[in-house]
């Protein structure tokens, strides 16, 4: 046998010897990263705060069997203000403010979950219909925060209902600004704006609303309503280019749209679309152009019906009976004429008295007397829902402490 076949090669042996130990040293390696990975594991999952997302998430997809686990979880392990938040919160998702209301105010200063637990007792507060002290938490978290974006919110949801429209857009900006991409505040500045009279301004933020983004089909609602600020501003080709936009109608676009037609002098089209659209949407606003676009045409007799009309389904729209008025007047109707632009006249003063008390409402936040005035009006102006907002109003100043 030759030596070269006998004798060790002691490179091979080497990295044998070199192979045979690194797994050693690796599995020695690998089960202190494992002992380390568990030992974190168990800390994230035993952590309040992780708890707590799971059982958000789990609200979030209903499993109120796995949000129970996590509650009985908490409480076992010591975590009991944890355990009323997430309860809280399971039971706001479920439609009960009042029992939601119950767990955040057993959460007590100085606990680090108070001010997300009063934050969330304003909502339920909100929804319950007490506003004063929704309005006295959601200001309280504020002092301590002042960029709570949700509490602001409640602010701005609680200064609206009570007529506080200066204050709510207050409020609705701070919201805008502590969260961009959210074009919802910029919406309410705008309907507000709108329903105020001033069109400028509720243009700049309906349009700020649509560029910051808007889930559907709001987008749509707020291009209808950006449309009709236009035709009040009297930028008919403007309007018509929102419209343009729009991929459903209905009656309050398409008055819009006609109204639009006839300011740009293209009235024989506005004219061709309403007498297509009243059959689908027999609506006042309607009948109340086509009527205008007879006036604005001279013939008076062929005005009539459909003003008659208008005033008919929108018996308290001011224009329609004005309207009315001018064509009896041009048919030698003298008493009916009359009637009509006494009826414009009542109406009119009294949308001049809610303009008028809508200023001293936000002049004077807590007076329910005006409240009650703006709801005896709204009711004899055929707004019901709008009456209903001005009696909570009332309601919740007269709860006022003193």
């Amino acid at each position: 046998m030759s030596t070269a076949s006998t004798t060790p090669n002691t490179s091979d042996n080497s990295a044998r010897s070199t192979r045979r130990r690194w797994p050693r040293w690796a599995v020695i390696a690998l089960l202190v990263l494992m002992a380390a990975t568990a030992g974190w594991w168990r800390y994230r999952v035993t952590r309040p705060d992780y708890r707590l997302a799971r059982g958000e998430e789990a609200i979030r997809t209903n499993d109120w069997e796995q949000v129970n686990t996590i509650i009985d979880t908490l409480e076992a392990t010591g975590r009991t203000d944890e355990a009323h938040l997430l309860r809280g919160k399971a039971y706001y998702a479920r439609k009960r403010p009042d029992l939601a209301l119950a767990e955040f105010d057993a959460i007590r200063d100085p606990s680090p979950r108070y001010l997300t637990a009063a934050t969330q007792a304003g909502r339920c507060l909100l929804d319950l219909g007490a506003l004063k002290e929704a309005a006295q938490v959601f200001s309280l978290v504020i002092e301590q925060q002042p960029d709570n974006v949700d509490a602001n919110r409640g602010l701005a949801a609680v200064a609206y209902d009570l007529g506080q429209l200066n204050t709510a857009i207050d409020h609705l900006e701070v919201v805008a600004r502590l969260d961009p991409g959210d074009g919802r505040p910029h919406r309410l500045i705008g309907l507000i704006y709108k329903d105020m009279g001033q069109h400028e301004k509720a243009e700049a933020a309906y349009r700020e609303a649509l560029l910051r983004g808007l889930p559907s089909p709001v987008d749509g609602e707020v291009q209808k309503e950006l449309a009709e600020s236009l035709v009040a501003l009297h930028r008919f080709a403007d309007a018509l280019v929102v419209l343009d936009k729009l991929q459903a109608e209905d009656g309050g676009t398409i008055a819009s749209r006609a109204s639009a037609l006839r300011g740009i002098g293209r009235s024989t089209e506005a004219a061709e679309l309403l007498d297509r659209a009243v059959t689908r949407f027999p609506a006042g606003p309607l009948y109340r152009i086509r009527g205008q676009l007879a006036l604005d045409a001279g013939d008076h007799a062929g005005a009539v019906r459909p003003l008659e009309r208008a005033v008919e389904l929108a018996p308290v729209d001011y224009r329609a009976h004005f309207l009315l008025a001018q064509a009896y007047a041009g048919v030698q109707r003298g008493d009916d004429a009359k009637r009509e632009a006494e009826r414009a006249e009542q109406i009119r003063q009294d949308l001049d008295k809610i303009t008028e008390l809508t200023k001293q409402a936000m002049e004077r936040p807590w007076d329910a007397g005006i409240r009650l005035q703006l709801a005896e009006l709204s009711d004899r102006l055929g707004m019901p829902e709008v009456a209903r907002t001005w009696r909570a109003a009332a309601a919740a100043c007269r709860a006022q402490l003193p």
